[in-house]
């Protein structure tokens, strides 16, 4: 019975010598995450879809681009152009046009092409740039009847 209160006593003399050892400050790590956005949206500008193909056309607004990036690393953008700048009316006859990027003069391919490309950066991207085409209008008669298309495909990616 001793025995038991010496061990008692021992043990309860440690929780009160180990309480006396208690840290006087703590921390703790909060975070979050943020995951990486690179999008990009494509708004088509009337006329876009109803080119009058009679008349020529010097930079006419198709287009809005919005790029959104928060990567740090930055990002590219390509552009294709399925029939490789020309309006196709299946093979019954096509319209060439030229188009710029933002204001600048960009290569039509069925193979991507770099229209954007972005560094390192320490702010969030969220830019619009316009898409704008340029054609010269041939007379009815002279083009087959039918509609005249061709697909551009814009992708984003991050670096």
């Amino acid at each position: 019975m001793k025995m038991r209160f010496g061990l008692l006593a021992a043990v309860i003399a440690l929780g009160y010598v180990s309480g006396a050892h208690a840290a006087t400050s703590g921390s703790v790590t909060i975070q979050g995450t943020v995951p990486t956005v690179v999008a990009i949206t494509v708004t088509g500008i009337a006329p876009f879809n109803a080119l009058d193909l009679t008349t020529t056309q010097a930079n006419l607004p198709v287009a809005d681009v919005v790029e959104q990036s928060n990567d740090s690393l930055g990002y590219k953008v390509t552009m294709s152009s399925t029939n490789a700048g020309s309006l196709k009316n299946g093979s019954l006859g096509s319209v060439a046009y030229t188009a710029k990027y933002n204001g600048t003069t960009v290569t039509l391919s069925a193979t991507p092409q770099q229209v954007t490309s972005t560094g390192s950066t320490t702010a969030v991207v969220n830019a619009t740039k316009s898409l704008t085409i340029s054609y010269t209008g041939a007379a009815s008669a002279s083009l087959m009847s039918g509609t005249y298309s061709d697909t551009l495909t814009f992708t984003i990616a991050a670096n």
